[in-house]
Parts: structure tokens; sequence; C-alpha cells
């Protein structure tokens, strides 16, 4: 008998955000908010949540950082 383990993220789409200019990529647009949940997996489904975070990133580079309200 074999297991499957598994770590990694799943990201949701929790919306759009407000227009800023990154910093990064120095392009003007309207940035998205996601929840970046971390799983133990099991068969490549996930079981056990181990961290979550919520973000706001620029939808061109990815750059971007933690809300400070996460909950």
């Amino acid at each position: 008998m074999f297991f499957i383990f598994g770590y990694g993220p799943r990201v949701k789409d929790l919306g759009f955000d407000q227009h800023r200019t990154c910093q990064h990529c120095n392009n003007h647009t309207q940035w998205r908010r996601t929840e970046v949940t971390n799983w133990i997996t099991l068969f490549f489904i996930p079981v056990i949540p181990t961290g979550r975070k919520r973000m706001v990133q620029c939808p061109i580079c990815s750059y971007g950082w933690e809300e400070e309200n996460s909950g």
C-alpha cells in the first residue's frame, strides 16, 4: 500500500482592487485581490489547510503584498 502526500498553494481570485501603478513593472492597471491557502494533500485532494493570506497583486508581473487586515 502506498500514499501520495503533497503540499502546495491554492489561489482563489477575490476580484478587482484599485487602479495602481506597479513599482516593479511601471504599468498602470487595475490590481487583483487573491487569497492564497497552503494545503496538505492526499492523493491530490486538499485535506488540511495550513495557512492563509490575502494578497493584492499586479496582474501583469504578479508583484504585490499581503493585505494588513487578512483576517
